[in-house]
């Protein structure tokens, strides 16, 4: 049940990673497709929000609140990648101390891995209690 959200959410955050890295090079060199790679990522998102019931509904309540934020920080990913598109089309101009675009991006991008890293731990958690409870072993 974990896994499939995991697998989801990675590929959301594998995808707008490559965007990310896509805009940021996109003003200095010729880049792949932005359009369809957003687009990707747009259906990563929606692939994990249909995996994310699953794990809040099966999982305890740390995981299923783990899943929340998980899922969280991966629908802002898409309107913070077309922010940072706008902004850089637009000649990246900020004032200083302003935030950027690029600084909602890695805080959202950071968020989202200690989100995953906690979620890992919680639902390896879950499991064992479950295996220790049936009288399993991992």
């Amino acid at each position: 049940m974990y896994q499939q959200f995991l697998a989801d959410a990675h590929a959301v955050n594998h995808d707008g990673d490559r965007l990310g890295d896509m805009v940021m090079r996109a003003r200095y060199e010729a880049v792949g497709d932005i359009d369809a790679l957003a687009l990707e990522v747009d259906a990563a998102v929606r692939a994990a929000g249909g995996s994310v019931h699953k794990a809040q509904l099966e999982g305890p309540q740390a995981v299923s609140r783990l899943a929340d934020e998980v899922m969280l920080c991966l629908s802002q990913l898409p309107p913070t990648l077309n922010m940072l598109r706008r902004w850089r089309q637009d000649g990246s101009r900020s004032g200083p101390g302003e935030e950027t675009p690029v600084d909602a991006w890695f805080d959202i991008h950071s968020r989202l891995n200690d989100r995953l890293d906690a979620f890992v731990a919680a639902a390896r958690s879950a499991i064992d209690d479950l295996l220790r409870v049936s009288g399993q072993e991992r």
